[in-house]
């Protein structure tokens, strides 16, 4: 009878070790493994508290902090993230990350309109993107002697004209880990550095031919000796022409320099269009009859007064006038119209002479620019 009531004892304090057991060991890598797995799927655990010893209730309380710390850097690096793409967006110049395979990392919208490849997915190669030597060459050359690169190239359009910088990223083994490329459109440069040679060019072409006439005709005048009067006259009337052709080309100079100037002002005042036109028009009537055109004025008699710098409308007329009556045939017609278009004004001056090409039309606003050059130093013209 004793043995039985010693074995129930046993087995009950066995029982109770082993529950035990289970509690304060087993139990807590049970909930350890559980807590971890729903970390690893990418959700929240009920709860952090770990059953069993204090060691496993330390585990438990460092998992929820280091939980909360690792969301706390994904919040960080994904606004980071946002920040980054916001200044590859705002960028008006591409740019291109390329790593050392040659393959994108990153672009931002600009270069993929540059290349009309929208959107261009990491990982892409680069020749995939990009088949332009030009450009592929600096690339590799800054990747494989670790040393910036500058080239200017033809955009995808073959239109825009593009300076592309590489500049190499190098990594803590001091290889080439890949490249940072920014396109810059250089286009306006380049056409104001063409608009800078023209402009030289047409101001050297009008300053020469006159002051060629000045001097041959000044030599004539020193050197010779025997000129009657008539002659005389003759090379005085040369020069004079000449001398107020000077004196135009140095006014349209110093016309430009006012108007590009930050400090240029217009002074309005209310005019009656049709009646500034008319005087305006008084003073080519000479000209006009000299190639027998005839000039007519389109302004309805009801037209509105506008508010305008007199000074600078004149002189705008004055200039249209001046080509119309220049490029046009003998016996030619020039047309004056006003008309109010949307709550503004537009006046235009039309003519029937030569015109001006298609191909040129799209540059006629260009300070300097001439369609015709050689038609254009022999007639004048603004």
């Amino acid at each position: 009878m004793h043995w039985w009531v010693l074995g129930i004892v046993l087995l009950a304090v066995a029982a109770g070790a082993a529950f035990l057991f289970r509690r304060v060991y087993l139990q807590p890598w049970q909930d350890l493994e559980h807590l971890l797995t729903t970390i690893g799927r990418g959700q929240q655990p009920p709860t952090f508290l770990l059953g069993g010893t204090s060691h496993a209730s330390r585990i438990g309380l460092a998992l929820e902090q280091l939980l909360d710390r690792q969301r706390q850097l994904d919040r960080q690096v994904t606004k980071d993230a946002a920040e980054v793409r916001a200044v590859f967006a705002a960028l008006t110049d591409g740019l291109l990350v390329v790593d050392s395979t040659q393959h994108i990392s990153i672009c931002n919208p600009a270069f993929e309109n540059l290349y009309g490849k929208s959107p261009v997915a990491a990982g892409t190669p680069l020749l995939d993107i990009i088949r332009d030597s030009d450009v592929i060459e600096p690339i590799r050359a800054a990747l494989a002697d670790l040393r910036p690169r500058i080239a200017e190239v033809l955009a995808s359009d073959r239109k825009r004209q593009l300076q592309v910088t590489v500049v190499p990223i190098t990594g803590e083994n001091g290889k080439a880990s890949g490249v940072v490329a920014l396109f810059h459109d250089i286009s306006r440069l380049k056409q104001a550095d063409e608009i800078r040679r023209d402009f030289v060019a047409n101001v050297s072409h009008e300053l020469r031919t006159p002051l060629s006439i000045f001097h041959g005709n000044l030599e004539t005048l020193l050197e010779a000796g025997d000129l009657d009067q008539n002659e005389v006259r003759h090379i005085y009337e040369v020069m004079k022409r000449h001398s107020d052709r000077l004196n135009l080309l140095v006014n349209d100079l110093l016309s430009l320099a006012r108007l590009e100037s930050k400090e240029a002002n217009l002074q309005l005042s209310q005019i009656n269009v049709r009646d500034f036109l008319e005087k305006v028009t008084r003073d080519w009537a000479k000209r006009l009859a000299a190639k027998n055109l005839q000039l007519e004025l389109q302004v309805p008699a009801d037209f509105p007064a506008v508010r305008v710098d007199e000074r600078r409308l004149e002189e705008v007329v004055h200039n249209l006038l001046d080509n119309a009556v220049n490029y046009s045939h003998e016996n030619g017609r020039i047309l004056i119209h006003a008309a109010t278009l949307d709550g503004e004004v537009a006046l235009s001056v039309r003519d029937d002479g030569v015109g001006i090409a298609p191909a040129d039309l799209p540059r006629v606003f260009e300070r300097f620019y001439r369609a015709d050059r050689a038609r254009s130093r022999e007639l004048g013209g603004t």
